[in-house]
């Protein structure tokens, strides 16, 4: 079920939690928002749903007109068949596994034999067919969230909205629940939209993903567009770029690092001019040697401390002249490993470096938005 955003608008006084948002959510496509706090991803779903009431705009889902402040539309919450898993499970512990995905079709005054039917159908879907007669009170967090997911599913929704609810779940559990989201999303067709701040999990999840930014989506793409053509550098720094460095331009279509004299050079394309612009790279595009030549990226430095991480070590290398240090993420199989204290040499292929503005133009929002 197609959902279409126009000139979305959600304030509280004076601050603005949604600002002007226009986007279209495509039948059965997953569409992750993605963001740090506060940034308006919640508040958006939450309109969605039609637990928020938008100051201005226009919500459709299908062919229906779920909120529109003009024309003084606002179906409530039971009149979209939206469903909706939160972020803390809200499982009845007095209730069995099967009694918590049941009640809301028997609120609904469905019959006993299509209750059963449609129950065990979902708790097959989630992996809690054997589970059914358990109190929920005895359940793990990973079992409890699928629990919740059943009791969205079993509504049949047009639309599934998730609001970060793996965040409560230990790393491995979190991976793998990732996994059966998305396969539960595809063998179902659902349209869905998912809240979270962890990368990683939008990725995993996402046919695009949009980014917001103080009630703004500053970049929609799908994920592999995303990773690696960033709009601007606080969006490749929110997506775990941990070098960012302002840049001046030189000589040659070179680049110096501000306030240094470590050259640069960059094989992408500069898609923006002006003063604000930084050099972007990934800790695991840097080489760490001991022997190299002083030139555009290859620079001089020590290591200051090196943390190993299980499949890769982490090094702080100090390259001096007013830089802050270095990032420089290397797989545990490297060639060369290194001490705290010990000299060595960075470099980087001029095709792993971004020069980017450090916001995207307003045009490349709404370009961005369009597509």
């Amino acid at each position: 079920m197609k959902i279409t955003i126009e000139n979305l608008q959600l304030r509280y006084g004076k601050f603005t939690a949604i600002d002007d948002m226009n986007v279209e959510i495509g039948d059965r496509e997953s569409v992750v928002l993605l963001g740090k706090s506060g940034c308006g991803k919640t508040s958006t779903m939450r309109c969605i749903a039609g637990l928020e009431q938008p100051t201005a705009g226009r919500i459709t889902i299908g062919d229906t007109v779920v909120f529109d402040a003009e024309a003084g539309i606002n179906l409530p919450p039971n009149k979209r068949n939206v469903g909706m898993v939160f972020q803390s499970y809200a499982v009845w512990p007095h209730m069995t596994v099967f009694e918590n995905v049941a009640y809301s079709l028997k609120i609904q005054g469905i019959g006993k034999t299509e209750i059963k039917q449609r129950v065990h159908e979902v708790l097959e879907l989630v992996g809690l067919e054997d589970f059914a007669s358990r109190g929920a009170s005895m359940l793990s967090g990973g079992q409890m969230q699928r629990v919740a997911l059943a009791r969205s599913l079993v509504m049949r929704p047009d639309v599934l909205l998730l609001d970060e609810p793996l965040s409560n779940l230990d790393a491995r559990l979190r991976d793998r629940l990732r996994i059966e989201l998305r396969e539960i999303q595809l063998q179902l067709g659902l349209t869905t939209v998912y809240v979270t701040h962890d990368q990683q999990e939008a990725f995993a999840l996402a046919d695009r993903i949009a980014l917001m930014q103080d009630g703004i989506i500053v970049q929609m793409e799908d994920p592999t567009s995303m990773y690696l053509e960033p709009a601007s550098a606080s969006i490749a720094h929110f997506l775990g770029v941990s070098n960012v460095h302002p840049v001046n331009p030189a000589a040659d279509g070179m680049w110096t690092i501000s306030g240094s004299n470590l050259v640069l050079a960059s094989a992408t394309e500069v898609r923006q001019t002006g003063e604000d612009l930084r050099a972007c790279f990934r800790s695991e595009d840097l080489l760490l040697s001991r022997d190299g030549v002083p030139g555009a990226n290859s620079w001089r430095g020590t290591v200051k401390v090196s943390s190993f991480q299980g499949s890769s070590i982490r090094y702080a290398v100090d390259v001096g002249a007013g830089v802050t240090e270095l990032d420089v993420l290397a797989p545990l199989g490297a060639r060369e490993r290194f001490q705290p204290g010990e000299e060595v040499w960075v470099t980087i292929n001029a095709g792993a470096v971004q020069v980017l503005p450090q916001s995207p133009a307003p045009q490349e929002l709404r370009a961005a938005v369009a597509a």
